[in-house]
Parts: structure tokens; sequence; C-alpha cells
């Protein structure tokens, strides 16, 4: 009777402190992986379909030439740009562990080494390119490290570690300690479905190079007699010292026409065209959205704005991705390693994002109605630092406020005399007295300081 298979995270092993070990082929120790070089290039659609067929096989799949195009691929220099920003929105977050609320010191400095970034890299890239195997251990100084198994060489289906990435059967990854696998057995990643854009875009390069090449290129042209021979030597001669231009030498006798396409500008269009249109697809695919990685003449800055709103909705789901991980499968692994994390989990320390102009006029139209503010949150939300003076600086414009409202108040009870019917000669002075009034709260005909002057 066949054992059943299950699908292992972590599992003790017969030899808790056995490490896989990697090679070449001229390795004087026996190693448990041995490399091979990649193949990078001369792919087209057909050999893709043939190695999704080999992977896709449920007795016998062979995934190592899928893969050779995966890395092929990630060479594409948008592909990998915008795969680049996809890790970057998850390992700019900040993880802490905590029990209790209360951060672990330990744990957290383990956590702030650069292993942790790689770590969330590869639990990201296992949608990519299907899975992710890694083993952890530490090393002499107590420090948290794992290594990534190349993909290659696992068989996620069999669950066991290829010693060459063309063999069939290997070693059981049971018998290897702390290992974390990553993704779903059959899963081939999302690599699969970008593959067929960049393998187009490739052709598409090779075409347009040989179009620029005939049709970019001026052509030289030379005349000579018919029967002069040594001046047709001579034509030839120069030309070819001339550098690789296209060249036409013929008699003067006969004639010489290049009759160019109609369409020369266009189909030079064309080409971006189908360029640019593959490159929007691998952004969707790889972010949710174009509009963060190019900018177009149709978009909007609303419609940027939803785009941006989706591509973090995307960033804040791998955030998400990576604390399940961390919560549910690499608690044991912690444990086995000697770390207490017992009553704790991982956390997200990411700080809320706010856009501090919004934020400001909105404390502006609160003070506008007396409404209460507290000065910490005021700080801390547009970024400015307190003055460690603060009370005292309150206090002096709270004394400078009373001041000037006793000013005001004493002046407009002395000033009791009935106002007179203003000449002509003082409708402007008045005018200008009304105003400054009003640019100190006062009413109409009060005076801020003091007498009426000729002011």
């Amino acid at each position: 009777m066949a054992r059943k298979k299950t699908k292992q995270y972590h599992k003790a092993a017969a030899q808790p402190d056995r490490r896989i070990s990697e090679g070449s082929y001229n390795s004087r120790e026996v190693v448990d992986i041995v490399l091979s070089a990649p193949e990078l290039f001369y792919f087209d659609i057909q050999k893709y379909i043939n190695a999704i067929n080999s992977a896709k096989a449920v007795d016998f799949s062979f995934r190592s030439r899928l893969y050779d195009m995966y890395e092929s691929a990630l060479m594409d220099l948008h592909l990998a740009g915008v795969l680049a920003k996809r890790l970057k929105g998850v390992t700019k977050v900040p993880i802490e562990f905590s029990r209790d609320g209360v951060p672990d010191e330990e744990i957290n400095r383990q956590l702030a080494s650069p292993w942790m970034k790689q770590l969330r890299e590869e639990i990201i890239l296992a949608q990519f390119w299907g899975f992710s195997l890694l083993q952890f251990y530490t090393d002499d100084e107590g420090d948290i490290r794992f290594y990534s198994v190349p993909r290659k060489h696992y068989d996620p289906v069999n669950q066991v570690l290829l010693r060459h990435q063309t063999d069939s059967n290997g070693t059981p990854i049971s018998e290897f300690p702390n290992m974390l696998f990553v993704g779903g057995e059959r899963d081939l990643g999302i690599l699969a479905q970008i593959l067929v854009a960049v393998l187009y875009k490739r052709n598409n390069y090779a075409d347009w190079a040989k179009y620029c090449e005939l049709y970019a290129i001026p052509i030289q042209e030379y005349t000579y007699n018919a029967g002069d021979e040594e001046t047709r030597r001579q034509l030839l001669l120069d030309a070819r010292q001339r550098g690789n231009n296209a060249v036409y030498i013929h008699p003067a006798e006969s004639n010489f026409q290049f009759v160019e396409s109609n369409a020369k500008s266009g189909t030079s269009e064309l080409f971006k065209d189908f360029t640019d249109y593959w490159d929007s697809q691998i952004a969707v695919r790889v972010l949710g959205n174009t509009l963060t990685t190019s900018a177009s003449s149709t978009g909007t800055q609303a419609l940027g704005t939803v785009h941006k709103a989706v591509e973090e909705e995307l960033n804040e789901d791998d955030c998400n991705t990576v604390l399940d991980v961390l919560n549910y499968y690499m608690l044991p692994i912690f444990e086995s390693l000697g770390f207490n994390v017992s009553g704790g989990k991982f956390v997200s320390a990411k700080r809320k994002e706010v856009d501090t102009a919004r934020q400001a006029d909105i404390y502006l139209k609160m003070q506008q109605l007396n409404l209460p503010l507290d000065p910490d949150d005021v700080y801390e939300t547009l970024g400015v630092k307190k003055p460690e003076d603060f009370d005292e600086q309150m206090a002096e414009l709270e004394e400078r406020r009373k001041a000037l409202d006793d000013a005001l108040g004493g002046a407009s009870k002395d000033d009791k005399t009935p106002p007179e019917e203003p000449t002509k000669d003082d409708k402007g002075s008045k005018g200008i007295k009304d105003r400054l009034a009003h640019f100190f709260g006062l009413a109409p005909g009060e005076t801020p300081l003091g007498a009426d002057s000729d002011f």
C-alpha cells in the first residue's frame, strides 16, 4: 500500500544538523545539489509550449527548461523594473515580533538583519515561480540564516531534492531539518503567463532592429563610366573604407531609384505600439496598474490616484501573505532554532501614511471653527519637531493677545463723543481708518489706539 504524501512546511529530520550542500561537477566533496549553467537564449513560442506541457505532466514533470526560460525572461528591463517595485512595496514595511503588545528585543534583533528582507522577497517570489523552498539554520554567532534551494533541483509534487536538474528521483526533503515550503505543488507561477509577453517583445525587437538597419541608414550611391574599370575598382575600395553603410555602385548610363514605403513612419510606430502594449500588460499583471510605471497622454490625475490605490492594496495583500507565512509556518522553525516564540506573533509595524497638506487644511478649518486641537497630534502628523520651550512660547503669545485685547477694549470705552457727519474731505481718511479698524477686528468708526488723528 502506497504511503500517503502530505504537504510538509516544517518537519524534524533524522539528522538535525544536516544542511543542504551545493557544488559543481568538479567539487571534491559529495554534494546534495550539482549546479548547471542555465540556458538563457534562443527561445521561441514553440519551446515555451513544450516547456509548459513538460512541467504540467502529471506523472513525470520536468521544470528545468521552463525555469531557464523564467530566468531568461527576468533579463527583460521592464519586467525586472516592475518586479523590483512589487518587492520593494513589501520589504519597505517593517515587521516586528511582539508578545501581548510588548516587542521581543531578541527576536526583533534577528528580524532587523538583511536575511529578513531576503526572506520576504522569497515569499513573494513564490507567487511568480510557483514555489520557494528554504532551509533555516544558525551561524557560529547564533544568528539566523537561510539557504534558498534552486527551484530546478526540487520536485514539489514528489517532495524530493534532485541532485541533478534532470533527475526524476532524489532525496526526500523530510530528511533535512527546518525546511520552509511556500507556494503550490503544481503551481507554475505568474511568470508562466508573463513569459509569452516577453517572447513576443523579443521577436518584435529583432524585427524593429532589422527595419531600422534597412530603412534608417542612408544609402551611398556611386556612378562610373561603363568602360572605366579602373574607376570602378577605386570606387569599390573607397566604399569599403567608409564603413558598413549601404552602397550602390552602378554605371552612369544606368538609373538607381530607391522606392520607399508610403507607411514607413507608420510602420515604425507600429513596432513601438506593439512593445508598449506588452509592457502595459506586464505592468498590469505584476502591479495591477499601468499609470504608476509610465506616463500616458490620456491619463488623468484622478485615474492615476485610482491606480495607485490598487497598487497599495496589492502591497498590503503581499504584506498579509508574509505575516501569514511567518505566524503559521515560521514559528516552529524559530522554536527549533532555540528562540522563545510562545504566546507571541509577528505584526506589521507600518505607520499609517498621512497626506500632510490635506491634514493641515483640516487643522486650519477646525481652528477657524474654534474647535480644540491637540498640539502634540498636530506636530506629529505634520512631521514638525515640537519646540522644547513650547509652554513658555504659548504663555508669551497668550500675554500678547491679552494685552492687545485690553488696549482695544480701553480705546473703545474712552471714545464717547457722538459721531459727526463727515465732510467730503474726511470721507477718504475715514475710509482708510475703517479698513484699518476692520483689520484689527473693530467696528467701523472705532479707533484701535488713542484718539482720532488726521491720518
